[in-house]
């Protein structure tokens, strides 16, 4: 092993050597043609251009970048004509009704600097998919754009409970959510694929994923929230039930669970005021209007 080692180092020695003496035999050489990929702008640049990199300083990458993904899945990129229709509706049912609420400046100053497109979901070996992620606050990688629909309500859902997901994310890596967040329901699971959404909610979680971490139940409860507005938002939770221990053939409200959600809920509405000075349920309003305009 030791000769091996030797050996392979010697000759990356000897090939460095050269290539030292090469360039200093002829300082003035121009190496030309070591790769990369270019390519003439056309109308979805430039309007990519006009409606996020400009305004928001986020840049949009469509065009396959293999490095930019995990490199042990099979993905596909996007195409091109479902990219305008679903940056076109984020923009109009994330980032303006924040824009309202909060601020010009506030998507500007806490965005992510970066949207990586997909066509596909990425498919795991634990039998789930990844519609989202988010790297650091600064990246958003988006999944399933080629099956994309806006005038589909409930896929027009999932994709902007990814993006508040991820979003959410960002805002509590940025500034912590109050801690005691935490306690409310504490047992959490990696395994959290394995129970039905029923279950979650019996168990006071808003959804399946919002098992996971309490990070994750964090931001799925802001999510939530945020797509299925206030009205739709208090008929999931007072609709969650349990057996009648009187009579097992009836049900009852899960008063227990109702209340763990209610306590989530209060304590997101107050760091929303307090930690970034927006009123939680006028930006809830806001987003459900642009959502219904659709």
């Amino acid at each position: 092993m030791e000769k091996k080692y030797f050996k392979l180092f010697l000759l990356f020695f000897a090939l460095s050597f050269l290539s030292a003496c090469s360039e200093e035999d002829d300082p003035d050489t121009v190496l030309t043609d070591l790769g990369g990929e270019t390519w003439t702008k056309g109308p979805l640049d430039n309007w990519l251009l006009e409606n996020f990199v400009t305004p928001y300083n986020i840049e949009v990458k469509y065009r396959f970048d293999r490095y930019e993904l995990a490199l042990d899945k099979t993905l596909v990129p996007p195409q091109e004509d479902k990219i305008i229709p679903a940056l076109e509706t984020i923009k109009k049912t994330w980032i303006a009704p924040y824009e309202q609420v909060a601020g010009p400046n506030f998507i500007k100053r806490l965005s992510p600097k970066q949207f990586v497109l997909v066509g596909s979901p990425e498919y795991n070996t634990d039998g789930t998919i990844t519609l989202g992620t988010a790297e650091g606050g600064r990246k958003i990688v988006l999944y399933q754009i080629n099956s994309f629909d806006k005038a589909n309500k409930a896929q027009l859902k999932l994709t902007l409970r990814i993006i508040h997901h991820e979003f959410g994310h960002i805002l509590h890596q940025t500034i912590q959510y109050p801690p005691e967040f935490k306690s409310i329901t504490p047992i959490y699971t990696a395994n959290w694929f394995d129970y039905p959404l029923a279950d979650a909610r019996s168990r006071g979680f808003i959804t399946e994923y919002a098992r996971n971490i309490p990070d994750d139940d964090f931001v799925e409860m802001i999510a939530i929230m945020m797509i299925e507005g206030r009205t739709n938002f208090d008929a999931i939770i007072n609709n969650i039930k349990m057996p009648d221990p009187s009579d097992p053939t009836k049900t009852i409200s899960n008063t227990r669970a109702q209340a763990a959600l209610r306590q989530k809920e209060q304590i997101i509405v107050r760091y929303f005021k307090e930690a970034w000075n927006i009123d939680f349920y006028t930006l809830q309003t806001s987003a459900q209007t642009a959502i219904n305009s659709l």
